[in-house]
């Protein structure tokens, strides 16, 4: 296994993950981690987020240590203040008069739908977006973000938060029951994204919930998507009115560790807003039982990285993630231009 998880991503480095979420950056400076590298964050006097690397350039101290004063960022070791574009304004041990020339560069920073997110690498995003998260303008919709830490890599895990038959195991009477029902799914990719549909009749998840989600007893209809290369979106819907919508973003931290930024937005028949304390926790507790069998296959990899996944027809959406992202790392144009569609059947 490569030393640096960057280095084995290859091309996938080049994109915009999130950093923090808008809640977390206030008045004081913070880090995130980004492909092993430390990355420093804070406002502005308009507000607006300045990010680069954590790293003073006068003895390497942690910026996001320091102050944040009148929307420059100060040093604790020295006192070596930076402005918004990365220049040195001062340098207390030189005097008041010194004249400094020292500049970091700032990285790229689009703040949208309560998430911060960066562009860490040297050449320009381009046309390069990052993922918009579906129903946050909406008001009749209600929305949060949980933000989890996983001991595993990004493709292990959009494989597990698209994956339906491990959820009558690791979630058994949280999220689905085992009921020995068979299930027709699509698969299909193109563009870069991976969509897949169930052909299953009386589809439920969340008893729990049933009453409040589905009081009309309406056909559910499930989709599940990845977006190249870290997104996975997850949709329940009732009808046209009612439904589900469950975005996972992860950011890459280090080899076996990844952030994942959780958008939940929900609207259901009734008791929006009474109901969401519960809500919260009820899918804390689902992505806490995840995080539990992703520590559980991160270990094992970590023992032996060359394992040879195998596979049957109830993997076809792991093997469909797995393709684009090993693609992604060397030829982001076969990512894009790829197309197929393969149907399959698994018993849940």
């Amino acid at each position: 296994m490569t030393a640096l998880l960057s280095d084995r991503d290859g091309l996938i480095v080049r994109h915009w993950y999130i950093a923090c979420l808008t809640e977390e950056l206030k008045d004081k400076p913070i880090q995130c981690v980004v492909y092993e590298k430390p990355y420093v964050l804070y406002r502005n006097k308009s507000g607006q987020v300045i990010c680069y690397p954590d790293r003073c350039l006068h003895r390497h101290a942690l910026l996001s240590e320091g102050d944040c004063k009148d929307g420059q960022l100060t040093c604790p070791y020295h006192g070596w203040k930076y402005d918004a574009e990365g220049s040195v304004t001062n340098i207390p041990s030189e005097g008041p008069d010194y004249v400094c020339k020292h500049k970091i560069k700032s990285l790229p920073v689009i703040e949208q739908d309560g998430a911060i997110w960066i562009w860490t690498q040297d050449e320009a995003p381009g046309e390069v977006k990052p993922w918009r998260f579906p129903k946050f303008d909406n008001s009749k919709w209600i929305h949060y973000f949980m933000v989890t830490d996983f001991e595993n890599e990004v493709t292990n895990l959009a494989e597990n938060f698209m994956d339906v038959p491990h959820t009558v195991f690791v979630h058994k009477g949280w999220f689905r029951n085992k009921g020995q029902t068979k299930v027709p799914m699509t698969v299909a990719t193109k563009a870069g994204r991976v969509l897949v549909t169930y052909a299953q009749a009386n589809d439920e998840i969340a008893p729990l919930l049933k009453p409040l989600m589905n009081p009309k007893g309406e056909p559910m209809v499930h989709t599940d998507e990845f977006i190249f290369p870290n997104i996975t979106n997850v949709t329940y819907s009732y009808g046209t009115n009612y439904g589900v919508h469950i975005n996972s973003q992860c950011t890459p931290v280090g080899p076996m560790k990844t952030r994942v930024y959780t958008y939940m937005a929900y609207k259901l028949a009734a008791f929006n807003h009474i109901i969401k304390p519960f809500i919260h926790y009820y899918t804390r507790q689902v992505i806490l039982q995840d995080v539990v069998i992703m520590l559980n296959q991160g270990r094992s990899l970590q023992f032996d990285p060359k394992t040879t996944f195998r596979s049957t027809p109830a993997d076809e959406v792991h093997k469909a993630i797995e393709r684009l992202r090993s693609w992604g790392e060397k030829d982001l144009s076969q990512v894009y231009q790829y197309e197929n569609e393969t149907k399959a059947e698994f018993w849940l």
